[in-house]
């Protein structure tokens, strides 16, 4: 299993791009030093450029950053869940400061089009299946790990990660409900959700996942339907429903703590105090490009105390040290 991922950078009114069929789960320690770590290290030999052409499959694409230095502006996205999104983009506001800081709705796509290229340069999966379940159907024994939340009236039904998107299944869906399990209480926050008035032919959706141009697919899907995107927020499910969510920003300290921790895991090998332990010859580079960055630990415990901010419990990174190298 990998965890792909593509990364551009455009400078100087030109772009190119890297991409990595399994570290895209790492990505978000990557970006969270700031532009000035991360170019350095996108920049190195270790990311090879792809050819302008080359692109990660949309559908399969986990995590994405165009990181624009000509705008400023940091355009990315990630597999993660409510409370760590607000927590990464808390902190990156720090680490990024002055930069503008985008969530990727569409995920990969946006990318793309925020570069001016042509959807083509994407591969893309048809929406033209009306299995809710088209690879794995939960059965009546296993336990449902809450992924989105569809709505119909106050009524609730739970999709773990085994379901397809349920918008891109079409009215076909209606008909599938009955089959889901009934959710009673929340466990936790899903990751997005979709509430439908049949009698009025409306949708309304939000997630955290790319959700790969909901809103120009969605006339085709759903002919005489109507849309409401809501982007990340699920109050707009919540006011339709009248479901009562867990607040993911209770959760943020911890979540923040976890992300500084993060990247000292994947930087702290990186820095000059463990060269002993770097490699003398390998074909290739096992940090990644991290060390053109030159962050030692001073530097590095200065991006920590930007990561956690004010008013939370410091890290001392000469200490988090020993339990990494």
């Amino acid at each position: 299993m990998g965890s792909r991922a593509n990364v551009a950078i455009r400078r100087d009114g030109t772009w190119a791009h890297h991409g990595s069929n399994g570290l895209g789960y790492s990505l978000d320690a990557w970006l969270a030093p700031g532009p000035d770590p991360a170019l350095a290290m996108f920049g190195s030999e270790a990311w090879p450029v792809w050819e302008p052409g080359q692109w990660q499959w949309e559908s399969t694409c986990e995590a994405a950053a165009l990181i624009d230095v000509d705008a400023r502006e940091l355009l990315f996205f990630v597999d993660i869940d409510a409370t760590g999104r607000l927590a990464l983009l808390e902190a990156y506001g720090r680490t990024w400061e002055g930069w503008t800081i985008r969530w990727a709705y569409n995920g990969l796509a946006d990318v793309t089009d925020a570069l001016g290229l042509d959807r083509s340069v994407l591969s893309r999966d048809p929406w033209d299946n009306t299995d809710l379940f088209k690879w794995h159907r939960p059965g009546p024994g296993e336990e449902l790990i809450l992924d989105r939340l569809i709505t119909v009236g106050d009524v609730a039904y739970g999709l773990d990660r085994n379901a397809e998107d349920p918008w891109t299944v079409g009215p076909a869906l209606l008909d599938q409900l009955g089959d889901l399990p009934r959710v009673e209480a929340l466990p936790g926050m899903p990751r997005g959700g979709m509430h439908l008035d049949p009698d009025g032919r409306a949708a309304g959706v939000w997630s955290l996942g790319p959700v790969h141009h909901l809103t120009e697919r969605f006339t085709e899907r759903w002919p005489g339907w109507t849309l409401e995107f809501w982007e990340d927020r699920h109050a707009g499910q919540a006011a339709r429903s009248g479901w009562r969510f867990p607040d993911p920003a209770a959760g943020v300290d911890d979540s923040i703590r976890q992300l500084a921790e993060r990247v000292l895991d994947h930087w702290l090998p990186a820095t000059p105090e463990n060269r002993d332990a770097w490699p003398r010859s390998t074909r290739l580079d096992p940090f990644y490009g991290m060390r053109a960055a030159g962050l030692a630990f001073d530097g590095l415990q200065r991006i920590v105390d930007v990561l956690l901010g004010p008013g939370r419990e410091p890290i001392v990174v000469a200490d988090h040290a020993k339990t990494v190298l």
